[in-house]
């Protein structure tokens, strides 16, 4: 199963998401390349555009993280934070809607 976790307050602290769907083998799995390819196309978007963030990716432990660095960023550079971040999180939250067996996707807010 992969494991999404979604760290908020009034903005997305954080998105780390681990583990294998196991919807099929790995490298054939459609549940895992499409989270892959969410996740590494908001990553690709934040390093475009020159977002302060922090982008980990571990293929060992089939790990990655998306940690925003908000208090460096311009205002510009908040606003499209937020967009690719929520759409990431909406996308992955319709993936774990659809294919619940497979994926669990958690959010936790901070006070």
């Amino acid at each position: 199963m992969t494991k999404i976790l979604v760290v908020r307050d009034e903005t997305i602290k954080q998105i780390e998401i681990t583990g294998h769907a196991g919807f099929a083998q790995k490298g054939e799995d459609i549940v895992c390349a499409g989270i892959s390819s969410l996740s590494f196309a908001a990553g690709m978007a934040l390093e475009r555009y020159k977002i302060p963030a922090e982008i980990k990716q571990d293929v060992k432990q089939t790990a990655f993280a998306i940690i925003p660095k908000w208090s460096e960023m311009t205002e510009e550079q908040t606003l499209r934070t937020e967009t690719i971040l929520q759409s990431l999180v909406w996308a992955l939250e319709d993936l774990a809607d659809s294919y619940q067996k497979y994926v669990k996707l958690d959010t936790v807010r901070r006070c």
